[in-house]
């Protein structure tokens, strides 16, 4: 397997940094080892609270190295809540971060649960310890690399397992974005910068496919604008992987052109991104706004922009995700129909690859995006068929709502829910976080000018944060929640 491959290249190189403390490839290969004797056969079931550590980080793989099956755990969890699933997932064991161990009720939760506890340290992935005896039972999931966690955005997470043939075929169709003269392991003198959480498939798979590539990676446990600054002067990077609001982010910021002089690209995806937020970003930075399109249902990207392609449609396909990867089929229907849409016409997404796990017997993965695709082969995601608030009959697009606030000079970020109405069904209500004082009745006054009546939201709060999934999405769930505590719409 490649994994093993490259960790033995050079194992007292440098391999993985957090907080100016590295790894080698050594103690990667070391800490393989050590899951594989508690973790006998391959398909086993290891839970890991997915920390963007150096411990956790080597778990995860050398997990996938033994041919294990991980089940991502998420830290951000209630200690009570998470202690209830580990019980429910059918586990040999979990993994954590030594910190993660000093909750009693952590503990308890997997002793309880009668399941191997195993604490890595948080800079050395080599120093693995037992924290609580397993019962011996080794449940299997033959074939499946990874159950992850979707963002969560539209409601609770779901899991969704990515098989280790949906894994290579994902590395395969972003393999065009290198330039490989050899694709034999070897180490890279670069080193890679990771903003993104491991918990969500966009953190995990650019850490796989640079680990894969022999590149060092430099992490950040959480994203922020000066932690990013940080590891773009240490190692003076050449490609970023930023979500959208990590990109709005360094421009409210205000932080100086110099600083990503040596910058080349920003590969942005896990969200919509704003084309004139990316075209405000590359005026005033001089780099390459590269939209990427994917889901946790994808195991990866399954669309994007190349260099070469932003030098010759840059002008004229702006807005679009780019073309689909090498080995990916897409379609579009009528939404609701099975009839495929017209030439230029718009419809529901259904994506077809190697990388997707698909029950329908012809490998058709249907999604809830509604896209249209031209003649060169680009592709447009224009919003999507779940986002849906019905408001007395007619039908409002909570993602072009959001889009007409954030167009507001004032407003930084925007989101739109809907709230339960005794008359109406559902009404629209926005929250937003703004730069400037613009007041909730000039925002609705601005929506009056840009949208439709009944796409008017009946209320817009201004709040200090939007909440957000570890990936920097919105959550609308949480959102509902707020609005709702804040009883800004009494539902009658």
């Amino acid at each position: 397997m490649r994994l093993r491959a490259v960790t033995a290249i050079d194992p007292a190189a440098p391999a993985l940094e957090l907080h100016g403390n590295w790894c080698t490839w050594g103690s990667l290969a070391a800490c393989r080892e050590r899951l594989s004797r508690h973790l006998r056969g391959s398909g086993t079931r290891v839970g890991i609270v997915m920390r963007n550590r150096l411990g956790v980080v080597g778990a995860v793989l050398g997990a996938l190295a033994g041919g294990q099956s991980i089940v991502a755990l998420s830290h951000l969890r209630p200690g009570a809540r998470l202690a209830e699933e580990i019980a429910t997932l059918d586990l040999a064991a979990v993994v954590a971060d030594e910190r993660d161990w000093l909750e009693p009720s952590f503990v308890d939760a997997v002793r309880d649960a009668g399941l191997l506890g195993l604490s890595v340290a948080t800079y050395d992935p080599a120093a693995v310890t037992v924290v609580t005896e397993g019962d011996g039972r080794a449940p299997r999931s033959p074939g499946v690399a990874v159950s992850m966690l979707t963002s969560g955005t539209t409601g609770p997470p779901k899991r969704v397992p990515v098989s280790y043939a949906n894994l290579a075929a994902s590395f395969a169709g972003a393999s065009h974005y290198e330039s490989r003269e050899d694709a034999r392991p070897r180490l890279r003198s670069g080193v890679a910068t990771l903003v993104a959480p491991i918990l969500h498939t966009s953190g995990l798979f650019r850490l796989l496919l640079n680990v894969l590539e022999g590149r060092r990676v430099a992490m950040l446990e959480k994203f922020d604008v000066e932690g990013l600054l940080r590891l773009v002067r240490t190692y003076d990077a050449k490609v970023l992987a930023l979500t959208p609001t990590s990109v709005r982010m360094i421009l409210d910021a205000g932080v100086e052109p110099a600083e990503f002089a040596g910058v080349r690209a920003v590969v942005c995806g896990t969200a919509p991104l704003d084309p004139a937020v990316a075209e405000h970003f590359e005026r005033r930075y001089d780099v390459a706004v590269l939209v990427m399109y994917g889901a946790t249902e994808f195991a990866g990207g399954v669309a994007g922009w190349t260099l070469s392609d932003r030098e010759s449609y840059r002008d004229t396909k702006r807005g679009s995700v780019g073309r689909v990867h090498p080995g990916v089929e897409v379609r579009l229907r009528v939404p609701g129909t099975d009839r495929l849409a017209e030439p230029g016409e718009s419809g529901q997404l259904d994506v077809r690859s190697g990388q997707l796990a698909s029950d329908d017997p012809t490998g058709w993965v249907r999604t809830t995006d509604l896209a249209r695709m031209d003649s060169d082969g680009f592709l447009w995601i224009l919003g999507r068929t779940d986002d849906a608030i019905l408001r007395g009959g007619f039908k409002v697009s909570a993602g072009k709502v959001a889009q007409v606030l954030r167009r507001h000079p004032a407003v930084r970020d925007a989101a739109v829910v809907g709230l339960d109405d005794r008359r109406l069904g559902q009404v629209p209500v926005a929250a937003v976080e703004v730069t400037g004082d613009p007041g909730p009745d000039g925002l609705v006054a601005w929506c009056r000018e840009h949208l439709a009546p009944y796409e008017v939201p009946t209320a817009v709060v201004v709040v200090d944060e939007l909440p957000r999934t570890p990936s920097l999405k919105v959550s609308s769930e949480r959102l509902t929640e707020l609005l709702v505590a804040l009883a800004v719409h009494d539902g009658r």
